[in-house]
Parts: C-alpha cells; sequence; structure tokens
C-alpha cells in the first residue's frame, strides 16, 4: 500500500505540472509528406538530390531553415514530454487496475476504493494529455512558424528569381565578351587591310575590356546571391547545389486575377488587421480608435493591392514589347545568318547582328523574369506577405 501510495503522488506532480502546461502549445504535428505554405508537397528523396527547384522552396525552409527548426524543436520537445508523461500515465493506470482486481478479489473494499479513485483520476489525465497532443496539431498554436515560414519562403523565391536574373545577364555578358573580343580581332585584321582606323581598334578594344569587367562582377554578385539563397534554405553553400530554372510566368493566371476579390482576401490574410481585430476595447474611445486603426490598415492593403496589380499589368506591357521585339529579332538574326553563309555579310556584320540578337533574347527573359516575380509578389500579398510602408 505504502509503495503504491508513493508512485501515486509522484505522478500527481506530473499530472500538475502537465495541467500548469496546458494553455502554453505550439507547433504543428509532422506528417509523412508536408504541405508547405506555397502549397506544394516534396518528397524527401527529392529535398536531398543536391538540385533546387522552385517549387521546393517553401519545404527546405521549413526543413531546413534555422530560424524554422528552432521553433519546430521547441514544439517537438513538448510533444516528446507529454508524450512520455501520457505512457506512464497509462502504465499506473494499467497498475492501478490491476491493483483494484486484486484487492477486489481479497475482499479489501477499502484498497478496492482507493484504487478504483486511482484509475480515474489516470484515465481524466490521460485524456487532457491526449487533449493536449491534439492541440499542439492545430493552426493557432503553429501561427508564428507558419507566419515565419511564408516570410522566408517569399524572400527565398525572390532571391532565386533574382539568381537567375543575374545568371541570364551573366551568359549575356560572356555572349558580349566574346563576340566583343572577336569583334576586335577582327577590327584589327582589318585595319592591317587599312579598313579600319586606330581610333577604330581602341573602340573595339575598349567594348571587350568593358565587357570583361562587367562579367566579373556580374559573376561576383551571382555568387553572393547563391550563398544567400543557401544560407537562408539551410544547405550547403559551397556551391555543390544546382538551382534549376524559375518557371516561365503563367499568362493564362495572370489573366484570370481578380483584383476585388484578391484584395478581400489580403484585407482577411494580413496579420496586422488580425491583431488589430483581436484587440480588446472597452470605452467608447478605445472602440472608436480600434475602428479607425482597422480602417486606415484595410485602406493601406487596398491601396497596396492596386498597385501591385498596375506592377503586374506594367511587367505584362514591358513582355509583350520585349516578345514582339524577340520574335522579330529571331527572324533578322535567321536572314543574317543565310546572308552570311552566301557570303553577302562581313565577318563585321555578322557579329554585330549576333550582338543585336542576343540583347533581345535576354531582354524577352528577363522581362519573362520581371512578370513572373510580379505575379509572385502579388500571389503573396494575396496571403498577407506584404509591406505597408
Amino acid at each position: 500500500m505504502n509503495s503504491r501510495g508513493y508512485l501515486h503522488k509522484g505522478t500527481f506532480s506530473i499530472i500538475l505540472a502537465g495541467s500548469l502546461a496546458f494553455s502554453s502549445i505550439t507547433v504543428l504535428a509532422e506528417t509523412d509528406l508536408y504541405q508547405a505554405v506555397d502549397g506544394y508537397q516534396i518528397a524527401e528523396e527529392q529535398l536531398t538530390d543536391q538540385t533546387i527547384e522552385y517549387n521546393e522552396i517553401g519545404s527546405l525552409i521549413h526543413t531546413y531553415n534555422v530560424d524554422v527548426q528552432n521553433k519546430e524543436s521547441n514544439t517537438e520537445n513538448q510533444r516528446k514530454e507529454y508524450s512520455e508523461i501520457k505512457n506512464n500515465l497509462s502504465w499506473e493506470k494499467t497498475s492501478a487496475n490491476s491493483n483494484k482486481d486484486e484487492a477486489k478479489d481479497d475482499g479489501d473494499m477499502e484498497s478496492y476504493a482507493e484504487n478504483a479513485s486511482y484509475e480515474a483520476i489516470y484515465k481524466s489525465a490521460i485524456k487532457s494529455y491526449n487533449k493536449m497532443l491534439d492541440r499542439l496539431d492545430k493552426y493557432s498554436t503553429n501561427k508564428d512558424r507558419i507566419a515565419l515560414e511564408k516570410q522566408l519562403t517569399s524572400a527565398a523565391q525572390s532571391l532565386m528569381i533574382s539568381y537567375q536574373s543575374n545568371s541570364l545577364q551573366k551568359d549575356y555578358l560572356k555572349k558580349m565578351e566574346d563576340l566583343t573580343k572577336r569583334l576586335y580581332e577582327n577590327t584589327k585584321t582589318q585595319q592591317q587591310a587599312g579598313l579600319a582606323t586606330g581610333q577604330d581598334v581602341i573602340t573595339a578594344y575598349n567594348s571587350w575590356t568593358n565587357a570583361r569587367i562587367s562579367l566579373n562582377s556580374m559573376a561576383s554578385n551571382e555568387d553572393s546571391v547563391y550563398q544567400n539563397l543557401c544560407k537562408l534554405l539551410g544547405v550547403n553553400e559551397g556551391g555543390s547545389i544546382e538551382l534549376k530554372s524559375v518557371p516561365k510566368a503563367d499568362l493564362q493566371e495572370i489573366a484570370e486575377i481578380n483584383l476585388e476579390e484578391d484584395t478581400e482576401k489580403a484585407i482577411g490574410n494580413n496579420s496586422d488587421i488580425i491583431e488589430q481585430r483581436n484587440t480588446s476595447a472597452g470605452t467608447t474611445s478605445e472602440i472608436n480608435k480600434k475602428n479607425r486603426t482597422l480602417q486606415e490598415l484595410e485602406e493601406k492593403v487596398t491601396v497596396k493591392m492596386k498597385e501591385l496589380y498596375d506592377e503586374i499589368k506594367q511587367a505584362k506591357t514591358a513582355y509583350d514589347a520585349a516578345n514582339a521585339g524577340y520574335s522579330s529579332a529571331q527572324i533578322t538574326w535567321d536572314n543574317a545568318k543565310n546572308k552570311y553563309g552566301m557570303g553577302m555579310l562581313s565577318g563585321a556584320e555578322y557579329l554585330q547582328e549576333e550582338l543585336k540578337f542576343t540583347q533581345k533574347e535576354t531582354g524577352f527573359e528577363s522581362a519573362d523574369l520581371e512578370l513572373f516575380q510580379a505575379l509572385e509578389t502579388y500571389k503573396w500579398a494575396v496571403k498577407g506577405i506584404v509591406s505597408l510602408d
């Protein structure tokens, strides 16, 4: 009896500790395939294949970002603690049930009643811990982590778009460096033949030098963006990870945008507005102040959504112009290649046509990226991730 009483007293302190902790629980339980804040579900083998796809960013943030993991580990420690306590309680409940049956067989009704009481207490405590574990899976206990994942995923997506933009410019400058070098060598050959002046040679050399300087600068900038992105994602920064191309802008998705509906969603999802709505206000003055603040915030979101929508339209206009220029340049470039093959263009003229085509090609690809970025920024604003400053 005394040994049983000692065990029960020890467990009562665990029950009390668990009851005190009941109201402070945070973080979502893991599932086999986590749906990230960007809407994608990515298998673990895809996250560890040494390549990064754009649609993997949210899952990488959730899995490897240090700040997210710190929040996650705190809750997982709670989950482990609650599970261990629940298991101990289950063992104590089984023990009390066994002691109760034994006391019944012995006709010891006092001991029977005592152990029946213990069994009921343990059963109730186990039910409480089950509720506590269930609450770990609820959105309300995970909103801070989810908000952080949204912010970091949005930032990482922008970095990946920036990286591809840098890569486009670097590839363009590589071509420029090669073409200006060939143009410089061609100009020297022309000078020897009396077809170009010394100034022409100097001008060609300066163009080649400027292209080399720009290329080196762009390469350095690309490395910096790469390292920052890897650090944010929590993956190897040493250059072993390959970044895949960002998707093309979805023109159909852009055509189906409903600004009014999206603005309503953005207002409903905005964290500043949600926080203000949950602020208590007792007096008439406090209520009026709260309502004014809410109205101001809603107006700011409305204005911001209109700005972001206009940015999409402007980017789409630039995209259309770049697309038309690229299509025209393709025709001109095909003609130039044919003429050069037939000896109707000089080497210098051919290089100049190649430079023009390369510019138009890079211009179109950059315009597509800018349109994609504008759309992504708008979509995050709908989800509540937007600066109102």
